[in-house]
């Protein structure tokens, strides 16, 4: 079973619960949803109204079924407590998308309940308390409750990449902190939230492998990492399912941080990562955009994407075989290559003023939005080809933008950057390049959001391989100080009319500057990792090879280098005991490597980029290894939102 085909199974599960009922889903929920296909999947299935999962909602006085689709957080729980109460509901299902157990040990938070957890009893026991729940709120003596775990957590943007959307605010950081103030890091040195995530984000994890029917050999590089690790190997639910499943499977689990440069990078070749840097996103999801579709009505867009009178379009569409085909093409295919694609499938659509299929050397995004104007209006042909017209438009958006100009001024800078640290090893022209650029942002139509994101990209390019100059980091927090003073609206569009002053300005660039300084500290606990710039293989200058790529060619590479920044987590007392008795008998074992299995997942916590998942997926298909290789992460990431989690803004 392929991890798209674990989370098909599960939603049909899901459909088979909401004949005749209001379903009530979370934001997450929603998201997952809509890569499987969206709100019709479950009309077609047979509810009778879908909403969202707030206290303001509630159903009509005849409906009496209700199915709520949640992550059953305690927030949630009292949302769910409010919609009963205001509705008349004599049927009521649960479905809980994270594990019941996890769920029991949030509602005991404080309590005693290791006893409980240990002998497996606390899934019976949550299922039993969210009843009780839910009897009491209903508060009729005819009514049916249920409680169900469906692991609704992963989509599938193409068939070898995976993103979690509930969990795309896993970030690795120890109580706020991007590196952990103990030597030793665990489940009770980091914040009750903290702690909370890692569970999910592990129980997640096993559902999927219990699904699968996989047992994990475990690898983990990174703090963060090797706490989820941890609880993977630990839990007594994850102890049971490593009896029962008999598949074996290698499991590499790595914190984002290690390695910012790619994340935070606006030198973008993969076509969806200059759309998600440019479009708005999709309201509520974390990994597909707002795509303004006014040029194809008569409709006057005036807040695009939460404008009242049209809805935004969006880039995938579970249910469309040359969609999914085009949205794999814009990972891994060129811009030119997408361009060709779309405008070969724009031309078959019936439009009497289209210009006909004309051999073009060049596709421009002018000649595509010929093709979609002709088309405007015409609501028969917009309703069957609605997909494709979405994704074309949403290109057509993204080229023509004005940011796109912002996006390749940053890219220049950063190629400069590059060769500069590579060659001087040296931080005082970069830093010195850095305030200027912060101080003239305005006049170059720079935004400081992608300053900082630059910012992050050059302190984890350097590394612990290059000093930074005092008296010019001194320049650029000052520089930082007035920016943030004057662009505080754009920067903190959450605290809007907050007003801050000169002195609290200073303090977050101080704030930003001791961050940037743990950016470029976060690989001193790698040994043959801790290096990002490479001496091109083309014998001229240096270019950008990271972690994950370095990581990903070792472990495909037909010699079987050593890779020793990979932790294996052991598989406890046998394995100490096996090999002290091979010392014993003289016998040297060999260490397991992730290639023994022939099934590898590669998940990132904390975001990864089209890019890597396609240069990461090429290493692997061009090394003619057999093993099956996917590629996992939080979320899909563009550099301003990588900014953001890092420098926790």
């Amino acid at each position: 079973m392929s991890i798209k085909e674990f989370s098909k199974e599960w939603w049909s599960e899901v459909y088979n619960r909401i004949i005749g009922a209001v379903v009530f889903l979370d934001d997450n929920s929603a998201e997952c949803l809509h890569w499987d296909g969206g709100l019709f999947n479950l009309i077609n299935n047979g509810a009778v109204a879908v909403k969202s999962l707030s206290p303001f909602e509630s159903a009509k006085k005849e409906q009496r079924k209700a199915v709520f689709i949640t992550q059953t957080t305690s927030t949630q729980l009292r949302t769910i407590s409010e919609i009963i109460r205001n509705s008349d509901f004599t049927h009521c299902i649960l479905i809980s998308c994270v594990s019941l157990d996890v769920v029991y040990l949030e509602l005991n938070d404080g309590k005693d309940v290791n006893d409980l957890v240990s002998s497996g009893k606390a899934q019976a026991e949550a299922t039993k308390l969210l009843e009780n729940m839910l009897l009491e709120w209903i508060g009729k003596k005819q009514c049916m409750v249920d409680v169900v775990f469906t692991p609704i957590f992963t989509i599938s943007p193409t068939n070898v990449v995976f993103l979690t959307p509930p969990y795309h605010k896993v970030y690795p950081t120890y109580d706020g902190k991007l590196i952990p103030n103990t030597p030793s890091v665990d489940l009770y040195t980091i914040t009750n939230e903290e702690r909370s995530l890692v569970r999910r984000l592990a129980s997640g994890l096993n559902s999927m492998l219990d699904s699968m029917n996989m047992k994990e050999d475990l690898y983990y590089m990174g703090a963060f990492s090797s706490l989820v690790a941890g609880v993977l190997e630990n839990s007594p639910v994850c102890v049971s399912r490593r009896k029962n499943c008999s598949q074996p499977v290698s499991l590499i689990i790595v914190d984002r941080t290690l390695d910012l440069c790619g994340v935070t990078s606006h030198s973008m070749e993969s076509v969806l990562d200059k759309i998600m840097a440019v479009l708005p996103k999709f309201p509520g999801h974390s990994n597909d955009v707002a795509v303004d579709m006014s040029p194809l009505c008569e409709a006057n867009v005036i807040s695009h994407p939460v404008d009242i009178q049209l809805c935004p379009g969006c880039l995938y569409h579970g249910n469309d075989d040359s969609c999914a085909q085009t949205y794999d093409h814009m990972i891994n295919k060129s811009q030119k290559e997408v361009m060709f694609d779309l405008y070969n499938k724009l031309s078959k659509l019936d439009v009497q003023k289209s210009p006909g299929p004309k051999t073009l050397l060049k596709v421009t995004p002018q000649s595509v939005e010929k093709i979609i104007s002709a088309s405007k209006g015409n609501y028969d042909i917009i309703g069957k080809h609605l997909g494709i017209l979405q994704q074309a438009l949403g290109v057509v958006q993204t080229l023509k933008s004005p940011k796109r100009v912002q996006l390749e001024l940053i890219m220049s800078l950063e190629r400069q950057v590059l060769q500069n640290l590579a060659t001087s090893r040296e931080s005082t022209s970069v830093l010195h390049q850095m305030s200027h650029l912060i101080k003239t942002r305005k006049v170059r139509g720079l935004p400081l959001e992608n300053l900082l994101a630059l910012l992050i990209h050059v302190y984890s390019l350097m590394g612990t391989e290059v000093m930074f100059n005092k008296q010019h980091e001194e320049s650029v927090q000052e520089a930082l100080s007035v920016a943030i003073f004057e662009d505080h609206k754009s920067l903190f569009p959450s605290e809007f009319g907050y007003i801050v002053t000169p002195e609290e300005c200073e303090v977050i660039s101080n704030k930003i500057m001791g961050r940037l300084k743990d950016v470029s500290q976060m690989r001193r606990i790698l040994q043959k990792y801790n290096s990002v710039l490479k001496p091109c293989e083309a014998g001229t200058g240096h270019e950008y090879r990271g972690v994950l790529q370095q990581l990903v060619d070792d472990l495909v590479n037909t010699d079987r280098p050593e890779l020793t920044d990979l932790r294996h987590r052991n598989e406890g007392i046998k394995d100490l005991l096996r090999s002290g008795l091979n010392i014993l008998t003289s016998k040297k074992k060999t260490p397991k490597h992730p290639l023994d299995n022939s099934t590898v997942i590669l998940f990132v916590v904390g975001g990864i980029t089209a890019e890597e998942c396609k240069q990461l997926h090429r290493s692997v298909i061009t090394s003619g290894v057999d093993n099956v290789v996917h590629i996992g992460s939080t979320k899909f990431v563009t550099p301003v939102e990588a900014m953001r989690d890092v420098l926790n803004l």
